[in-house]
């Protein structure tokens, strides 16, 4: 769907025009008036890319007309001028998630968490009579009807009244909601109603948990200033001042601030899940307006405590939930439209460095790759799914039926990517804890003590995920998202390593020992052993070119930006790019890896020497 070539309008996020080897920034939806030598675009997954205008006509003003198109359409100051409504494409309707617009998704949900006698989805909203600023169909207390959620509404900043997000097998809740809208005695009586309805769905009527996120968690302005920053020190113009930041980059990144949010949201994710799973205490998350910093800890809660948001699938249903249905502004905060740039700020990237923070700590708990991550966070900018284009439900049905077009999901990756392509997003770990089922049972998910980190890393590869992540949130242990973040930048990956020759090696192993278990079985039970490999589907994966030699290993790897490319030429937004600078990823014990092939290795490391 997007070529290698192509750059979406929605990922620019400024342009600048060129002139004697110095950038000038144009105005969005301004335009120039005279030839232009070059321009450069700013993208919002951190590229720069620029254009040459030499070989154009001057007398026909080619550049100018070139440029000019860009900084209009670019920068639409309506959601109706956006390339989603204007590309008229045959959309079949993705089934693949629950969207949570029905009755039916929410009941799922609540029968799968066995919390139904407590609580009831709410219909009083039909058609957003009440809040436009939530679903038609959400979660509420049992003992709540609809006219006391009517009533309580307004005194809550964008009528965001308290709403079930997950409940543990002990009946122990998390809930959202906003802040108050006036500080009244009245307000305060609806907040009390609401807060003793809680009470009443708790197993041993245990009084909630008021929790305060924003006092303690980044506000949205200091989330934009410090991805700013970031975008700055990640994101040098030549390699001259790459060089220049090079001796101060550690410097630079802890002036961003970026990586000190990313780890408040995650500790106050684990006092919460302190909270539920310890204290058996329902808590309420409470920000202004319910919309941001809410979704970031709601989600991180659920990563901890539930395994099932940890499979693909139940991920992409968590945000859906989450982020989609209950009402995440990703028009405002991505910036898609001139006229809401005040309110910009990347709280979805925010949240996906976090889950990416988890997935270094467990690295086989999670079904999906940093790969799924970074092209997530890719396609919130091209402009053509319906999942990231809106402020919320009510905005998204306006918009869409007043114009009278479809637009596609996310979700259904085979829009944008072969089949190939979607199986860098399977963690080759996860795969193979599944199949083996080698960790014992009771035994805790906890991350790896600085002393014994030598002894437990390998072990911490097999741990079951099906409890709670038990997750460190000391400074130490947050790092830097160097995929999403460097990718663009040839000098400053790796030829040959960095974590893609780790996966490499992963989809490797996981396949060798699975088919190694399989023969196992198959001698166990006197059985012919299987002559074909059992494929696993994984990106890279065992078919012998000759005895013992895995071709992925044969054919030519790539840098540490795979599979993105970072050879500076254009490329649509989560385009994987197979023509990178390659080289072998380590050196000859690994060209022959295959666990049955030793004497292969031998032979290679006897002529060494």
């Amino acid at each position: 769907m997007i070529g290698p070539d192509d750059i979406t309008l929605t990922n620019i996020a400024s342009v600048s025009q060129v002139v004697n080897g110095k950038s000038r920034q144009l105005t969005a939806g301004s335009s120039v008036a005279s030839s232009i030598e070059a321009i450069q675009l700013y993208c919002k997954d951190f590229r720069i890319v620029t254009f040459s205008f030499r070989l154009c006509r001057k007398k026909d003003n080619q550049s100018r007309a070139i440029v000019n198109t860009i900084l209009h359409h670019a920068f639409p100051a309506h959601a109706n001028l956006l390339f989603g409504f204007e590309m008229r494409r045959r959309i079949t309707a993705f089934t693949g998630i629950p969207l949570y617009r029905m009755t039916k998704d929410w009941d799922y949900e609540l029968r799968r968490l066995h919390c139904s006698s407590h609580w009831r989805i709410s219909l009083g909203n039909e058609n957003f009579a009440v809040l436009e600023n939530l679903p038609e169909v959400f979660v509420v207390p049992a003992s709540l009807s609809d006219n006391q959620l009517r009533k309580a509404a307004p005194f809550f900043i964008n009528k965001r009244i308290p709403i079930w997000s997950w409940s543990s097998v002990d009946g122990v809740s998390l809930l959202r909601m906003s802040t108050l809208q006036i500080d009244t005695p009245e307000a305060h009586s609806q907040l009390a109603s609401m807060l003793y309805a809680i009470t009443l769905t708790h197993p041993h009527l245990k009084e909630p948990h008021l929790l305060e996120v924003h006092k303690g968690c980044p506000s949205v302005s200091d989330i934009q200033n410090s991805y700013s920053k970031l975008r700055e020190m990640c994101m040098p113009e030549s390699e001259k001042q790459f060089w220049q930041q090079d001796e101060r980059l550690l410097g630079m990144l802890e002036a961003t601030q970026w990586l000190g949010h990313v780890r408040t949201c995650l500790a106050t994710a684990v006092d919460v899940c302190k909270l539920i799973s310890m204290k058996k205490t329902t808590t309420v998350i409470q920000e202004p307006g319910d919309s941001d910093l809410n979704c970031i800890v709601s989600c991180l809660v659920q990563l901890i405590l539930d395994s099932s948001t940890r499979h693909l699938s139940g991920f992409q249903a968590l945000i859906q939930r989450e982020w989609v249905t209950l009402g995440h502004p990703f028009f405002s905060r991505l910036g898609h439209l001139r006229s809401r740039e005040e309110l910009q700020a990347p709280v979805f990237l925010l949240f996906l460095d976090c889950v990416w923070q988890l997935a270094q700590q467990f690295p086989s708990a999670f079904e999906f790759t940093e790969t799924y991550l970074t092209t997530l966070w890719d396609s919130t900018h091209t402009g053509l799914f319906e999942t990231f284009l809106f402020d919320s439900e009510y905005e998204r049905q306006k918009i869409v039926s007043s114009s009278n077009v479809k637009l596609m999901s996310v979700w259904d990756w085979s829009q944008q990517f072969s089949n190939e392509d979607i199986s860098l997003f399977k963690n080759p770990l996860y795969l193979l804890r599944e199949e083996l089922e080698l960790a014992k049972p009771g035994l805790k998910t906890i991350p790896d003590d600085a002393g014994k980190a030598a002894i437990l890393s390998l072990s911490s590869v097999w741990r079951k995920s099906s409890g709670i992540l038990y997750l460190d949130v000391s400074a130490a242990s947050i790092k830097f998202w160097k995929q999403c973040y460097l990718r663009w930048i040839p000098l400053a990956n790796i030829v040959g390593g960095g974590s893609p020759s780790s996966y490499l090696q992963h989809c490797i192993l996981a396949e060798e020992v699975i088919n190694l278990r399989q023969q196992i079985e198959s001698m166990k039970a006197d059985s012919v052993p299987r002559r074909t490999r059992i494929r696993t589907n994984l990106f890279f994966s065992y078919t012998s070119t000759k005895p013992g030699m895995p071709a992925a290993t044969a054919n030519n790897f790539r840098t540490s930006a795979f599979p993105f490319s970072s050879n500076g030429s254009a490329g649509g937004s989560g385009y994987f790019d197979r023509k990178a600078a390659s080289c072998v990823p380590l050196h000859t014990y690994v060209k022959h890896s295959s666990l049955v092939s030793m004497e292969v290795l031998e032979d290679d490391l006897s002529e060494s020497f």
